[in-house]
């Protein structure tokens, strides 16, 4: 348990670093050909961060956010569909909000209503998840004529990898990690197996939620706009 509560705390937090330094990296101007390219100082991202987050911190900050979202839903999603993906996103963000809080702030984990808010927005993702699987699970099958597109990521020993082929990773990392989520919660809930068994499906479910957590964040930072324009 406390591994898993130091990996909660510490994942999330470090991938967000990775992400919001890569964008800064990617704000700063080209040099020009006879410049010569220095390192940016740990100040200058600092100050970067702190003006990008005086700039959410505005009255207007959750209208923008909808207006993302709703755009990028009804870009995907055709008339009422665009609902089950954000009746789906909003279980989600429940129930991973409440999972981790509760497991590095509340030792003794959900209790209450937060834990009954929990299982009903579990349901819902349930049925989410098998409905976005149906309608978006073609559109996110892997074509190497991708593999030259725009890049998103450099990855150590690989390279750079196109923007499309991330998306798509990560479509699959969280539809992989989502039916594990649904199976070991429902198997916990059957009296058929025993105290260590339930223990043992207790710790894979937190474990895929906390996998589930670090898809949302790329997810996340693939959609948001920046310098360059929307994410695709």
């Amino acid at each position: 348990m406390t591994v898993f509560v130091i990996l909660a705390a510490v994942l999330p937090a470090a991938l967000v670093l990775v992400l919001t330094a890569r964008r800064f990296a990617s704000s700063i101007p080209a040099a020009e050909p006879a410049e010569e390219r220095r390192r940016p100082a740990p100040g200058a991202y600092l100050g970067w961060l702190r003006m990008r987050l005086k700039a959410l911190a505005v009255p207007s900050f959750f209208r923008k956010t909808w207006d993302l979202w709703n755009g990028w839903a009804e870009a995907r999603y055709r008339g009422w569909t665009k609902w089950i993906f954000l009746a789906w996103a909003a279980a989600f963000l429940y129930l991973a909000g409440s999972g981790l809080f509760f497991a590095i702030f509340v030792r003794r984990g959900l209790y209450g209503l937060p834990l009954l808010g929990h299982v009903m927005s579990g349901g819902l993702f349930a049925a989410g998840l098998a409905a976005v699987l149906i309608l978006r699970a073609g559109a996110h099958g892997f074509d190497r004529r991708e593999e030259t597109g725009p890049a998103a990521f450099a990855v150590p020993f690989v390279g750079t990898i196109s923007r499309a082929i991330v998306r798509k990773t990560v479509f699959w990392w969280f539809a992989a990690f989502g039916f594990v989520q649904v199976t070991t919660a429902l198997a916990s809930m059957l009296p058929m197996f025993t105290f260590n068994t339930q223990v043992a499906l207790l710790m894979i479910h937190r474990f895929s939620a906390l996998g589930l957590t670090l898809a949302a964040i790329v997810f996340f930072d693939l959609i948001l706009p920046d310098r360059a324009g929307p994410r695709a």
